[in-house]
């Protein structure tokens, strides 16, 4: 990796771990403890579909760092265990389902392969919430998880298509190219 590509991937940790510790910090989007939009994906799905030298591998890379370093940010060591678990299969599912839509135009099928992501994060939390708590009774939560999270998938889907809608062509391709 050279040393351009490294230091932007530590932007895009640092950027994605900001959002995320910011989404902790903020009010809370309804009152349902746990619910909330996951911005930190958005910068997962923009190195997915950013192309050029950049890899699954690099976006595993950024979203399970910026779970640890959101975690150190708002102090909460337990939130690194569930965001890197739900974090590693929401990108696995986002790759998964940016390989199976058409390629034609596959900026506008983001809202879905948001969705794919925010339904297996979940399903990740619930699991490590399983297995940290030693019961299955946290599965009675994941009917209003899951359902959140077609909503918080859709958003960051839309938030990753704007972001690469407006910024230049240029821009991107630099990035592309480190």
């Amino acid at each position: 990796m050279s040393a351009k590509k490294l230091a932007l991937c530590g932007v895009f940790i640092c950027f994605a771990a900001a959002l995320s510790a910011l989404e902790t910090m903020l009010p809370p989007i309804c009152p349902i403890p746990a619910v909330r939009v996951g911005l930190g994906n958005t910068v997962t799905m923009f190195i997915l579909y950013l192309g050029g030298k950049w890899r699954v591998r690099d976006a595993l890379c950024i979203a399970v760092l910026r779970c640890g370093v959101a975690g150190l940010i708002t102090g909460s060591v337990m939130s690194m265990a569930f965001g890197a678990v739900g974090g590693t299969l929401a990108l696995f599912s986002m790759a998964a389902a940016k390989r199976l839509l058409p390629k034609e135009k596959s900026e506008a099928f983001l809202p879905f392969v948001g969705v794919a992501g925010a339904v297996l994060h979940i399903v990740g939390q619930l699991l490590t919430a399983a297995f940290f708590y030693g019961s299955l009774s946290v599965f009675a939560y994941a009917p209003i998880l899951l359902s959140s999270a077609i909503i918080g998938g859709v958003f960051t889907g839309l938030c990753t298509m704007l972001l690469l809608k407006k910024l230049s062509a240029k821009v991107l391709d630099t990035v592309r190219n480190i």
